[in-house]
């Protein structure tokens, strides 16, 4: 398969990691650990291990910070996820206790249960949150019903609370996520730095420098032409990979068999089409836009559809 060349003014470093904090943790340690090893008999080793181990240190206690910051959110979901689930327990409860006063085909009883137990019981989140509101308002200054309203309004005050804190954890985890970013990128512009430095340190024989990065998983990142095929009526991941000139990007699509793919960008791997796609007719070789396939900001996978029913689907796309 061809490779992406490695450009002279591109940080092949941060295009190869871009994405995937994983990758990132584990180019950078190889990195760290190869410098280190040479770093009490070469003082060019020692000099660029210094240069990167404080990035490298940074990204790797923001990462941590990620991890840990999605694991409390994590926990907090779960908290609000189980007074849901917990939920119709607590409604089949507070209609008993309302029936005692007003009989459940009457008017009063009505109003508060509209439609019954089914806008408390299911829906999204924040509607089910609204309905035990609109219980509470419903029943008002009802005097008769003072101790069951007591009871709807802690319940409503503990989702609430479950409720905000989920919302609080998402944005704190966004936070996480940018300050990670910040230092992935911090991490690869000193290794593109300590690359110079070891290249002029071994002009006459670069490929000394060779074992102070991992060469095989950065060609691989950067491929840049992809054979596929397609069962048919299936759908198959071609490309995980995010462009920094999404507008301006293109493919060259080369359809080698008799059928009509469709090629799009989702959210994830196994998304199917929705509404933006380009066709790729029958053994067609054409230009396509990447921008014509979707939003690359928010869809990284740019999938691709058999819409044949009879014959599989051979193709290659070609990052240009």
């Amino acid at each position: 398969m061809a490779k992406k060349p490695l450009g002279l003014f591109v940080n092949r470093f941060e295009v190869c990691t871009r994405g995937n904090f994983t990758a990132a943790s584990a180019f950078g340690l190889q990195h760290v650990q190869s410098l280190f090893a040479d770093s009490t008999t070469s003082a060019i080793a020692l000099l660029c291990y210094n240069n990167v181990k404080p990035k490298y240190d940074d990204f790797e206690a923001a990462r941590v910070a990620q991890s840990s910051q999605s694991g409390i959110q994590g926990g907090d979901v779960l908290t609000f996820k189980q007074i849901l689930d917990g939920m119709p327990i607590d409604v089949e409860t507070w209609q008993t206790d309302i029936k005692l006063v007003y009989a459940e085909g009457s008017v009063k009883f009505k109003k508060m249960f509209p439609k019954g137990k089914v806008t408390l019981n299911t829906g999204k989140q924040q509607n089910r949150v609204n309905a035990v509101k609109a219980l509470i308002t419903t029943i008002g200054t009802d005097a008769s019903l003072t101790a069951v309203k007591a009871v709807i309004q802690t319940f409503y005050d503990k989702m609430l609370a479950a409720y905000a804190i989920k919302g609080t954890s998402k944005e704190n985890t966004i936070t996480d996520s940018t300050t990670i970013e910040t230092k992935r990128i911090a991490m690869c512009d000193e290794i593109e730095g300590n690359y110079g430095i070891l290249i002029t340190a071994n002009k006459t024989n670069p490929s000394l420098a060779a074992k102070y990065f991992d060469e095989d998983w950065m060609t691989n990142r950067l491929q840049m032409s992809f054979n596929l095929k397609v069962k048919t009526l299936g759908t198959k991941n071609a490309i995980n990979r995010t462009y920094t000139k999404p507008l301006t990007q293109k493919f060259q699509i080369v359809n080698r068999t008799n059928t009509t793919e469709k090629v799009f960008l989702s959210a994830t791997r196994k998304g199917l089409v929705g509404l933006i796609f380009v066709t790729i007719p029958p053994n067609s070789d054409a230009i396509y836009n990447l921008s014509d396939m979707g939003d690359n900001s928010t869809q990284k996978f740019l999938n691709v559809q058999n819409t044949d029913d009879k014959l599989k689907a051979d193709l290659t796309i070609r990052v240009l």
